[in-house]
This record gives C-alpha cells, sequence and structure tokens, in this order.
C-alpha cells in the first residue's frame, strides 16, 4: 500500500450517492478542506449536507459545478445511467471516480466513454464498510491511468488509511469482486457449519472456540461467526447488495463458460434468504445463518 500524498490543494469536488458509504466518504473529504457539491435521489440524504456543502437538484449540476465527481451507488446499471447524465453536461477536463462496486466490463466501456469525451475515470471502490467510511479508514483498490491516480492521491487520502494502484480501467472492480467473492463464499460457509454441528450435538461456542486458531482466525470469521453465535444478525452490508456483488462474479464466470461451483451454493442461501425479505424488513447478508438455523429446525 502507499503512503500519503504529499501534495494537497483544495478541490471542487461532486459527490453523487450519500447512503451508507458515501455519507463518510463525502464528509471526510469535506473535513479535508474540499469544496463539495453532493446529489442523493434521497433529500433527506442530501439536505444532511445543509450548511457543509452545496446541494444540487440534479446529477448535471454536480458535474458542471466539479473537477472531480465521486460515484458511490448500489449497481452498475445506476452507475450507467448517471454517467450517462454527466456526459450529457460535459467532462472535459474532470476526473470521474466510481466507489460503488460495479461490474468490471460495464465499468471499461465507460472509462472509453468518458475518455472520448475529454475526461478520465478511475474504478476506485472502497474496502471495509459504513463505520470505516465514517472514520477516514477505508482501503481503496484503483484502476485506471497512473498519471490520474497520482493526481487524485489527496482526496483518496481523505477517505482511506491506505490506498493501492492495480492497473488498467476495471482492475479496481476485479480486486474488489475478488475480495467480495472470498469474503461472501466463507460467510456462507460459516453460516452452515454452527447449525449443523449443533444439530448433531457440538454447540456454537465449541465450534467457534476449535475453529478459532491460525489457521480460521481472520477477519471475515470473526465479524461473521459472532454473530451466527450470538443470533444477532445484523451486519451493516444488506443482503441484496451481497447478491449483487455475487451476480457479478457469477456474470465473470459465465463470461468464461466455467461454472462458479462454491459461488453457485453461496448464491442459493442467499437467494433461500431472500425469500423472507419484506419491503418493510430488508434482511442482512448475515441472515443467511437465520435461515441456515430454520431449515435445521432450531428455532430463533
Amino acid at each position: 500500500m502507499e503512503e500519503r500524498s504529499q501534495y494537497k490543494m483544495s478541490k471542487r469536488v461532486g459527490f453523487i450517492g450519500l447512503g451508507n458509504m458515501g455519507r463518510g466518504m463525502c464528509r471526510n473529504l469535506i473535513r479535508a478542506g474540499h469544496s463539495l457539491t453532493v446529489f442523493d435521489t434521497s433529500a433527506a440524504a442530501a439536505e444532511a449536507f445543509r450548511g457543509e456543502a452545496e446541494i444540487a437538484d440534479s446529477v448535471e449540476q454536480v458535474g458542471k459545478n466539479s473537477e472531480v465527481i465521486f460515484l458511490s451507488l448500489p449497481n452498475s446499471n445506476i452507475v450507467e445511467k448517471v454517467v450517462a447524465q454527466l456526459l450529457e453536461a460535459g467532462m472535459e477536463g474532470k476526473i470521474l471516480m466510481d466507489t460503488s462496486t460495479s461490474y468490471p466490463l460495464s465499468t471499461q466501456k465507460l472509462a472509453q466513454q468518458v475518455k472520448e469525451a475529454g475526461g478520465h475515470m478511475l474504478d476506485s471502490p472502497m474496502l471495509a464498510g459504513p463505520e470505516e467510511a465514517e472514520s477516514g479508514d477505508l482501503l481503496a483498490v484503483v484502476g485506471g491511468e497512473e498519471e490520474i491516480y497520482e493526481q487524485v492521491g489527496d482526496l483518496l487520502d481523505a477517505i482511506t488509511h491506505a490506498k493501492r494502484y492495480i492497473g488498467p480501467s476495471g482492475n479496481g472492480h476485479l480486486m474488489k469482486l475478488a475480495v467480495n467473492y472470498c469474503s461472501l463464499s466463507q460467510a456462507a460457509m460459516f453460516a452452515q457449519v454452527y447449525p449443523v454441528m449443533k444439530r448433531f450435538g457440538l454447540d456454537e461456542k465449541t465450534v467457534y472456540d476449535g475453529l478459532n486458531n491460525e489457521i480460521f482466525d481472520n477477519w471475515v470469521f470473526q465479524f461473521y461467526s459472532k454473530r451466527y453465535v450470538s443470533h444477532d444478525y445484523w451486519c451493516g452490508f444488506s443482503l441484496n447488495n451481497g447478491i449483487k456483488d455475487l451476480s457479478y462474479m457469477k456474470r465473470l464466470f459465465e463470461e468464461c463458460n466455467v461454472p462458479g461451483f462454491v459461488l453457485d451454493g453461496a448464491l442459493d442461501l442467499a437467494r433461500v434468504t431472500l425469500g423472507d425479505q419484506t419491503p418493510e424488513n430488508p434482511l442482512e447478508f448475515a441472515d443467511m445463518g437465520r435461515t441456515m438455523y430454520r431449515l435445521f429446525g432450531f428455532k430463533e
């Protein structure tokens, strides 16, 4: 990972998407002294920045006001629509940074469109979650032109504790999918191991203690296992986002006409869990644990 940038200068920054991740990133850019124009389809999310940033009425207004534009959006379909609006407003000389977890092949096409319009695009997804977004302790993996990456080092420093350039356009989103695929597949695996062991007489705490060693002890194990053992499934990462990320990975396997053996099992469990979701009760990715306990006949 790279050291913090030595070059700091206040920039006119746009931020589109002020949800769980975007809210914290935007706040830290303001704290770093940058001039922000913000937009979100939720008026309440944007109004939270009243007095700290200019509240835009549209995506186009953000584009016109800004030198560098951040996106933090739910999926690639929405990213594509927003980029189309920014292109309509004009991208000459501007830098676009997509911090969303987006589909890499879509990212590559968008980057080419932005370049043809006279701008530049970096894919800069963030590792970690909303708490780290608030504290400025995210980890950025960045794809795109290295020269442009170097120009926005101070902006990335404002929202991360470490950043890494990993090559051409799309590579940042490829790396994020690799991380999410491995972590979400582990989450699905641990969701299954505790109830099956309990069903045959080995309680969750004993299983946790047995796995809590130098082989399995990583962030994913601790984060999800503690939720499954305690039956407190809130994790700050929605089931919908988990399914979206795994589905993007599935598309990459399909591009190569290769089965995603482990991936398919994790997706199956996530989709079964989705059957319990309602508009009033959106589920967490860790709710897969609740599903597995139910399937084994345990009452929550």
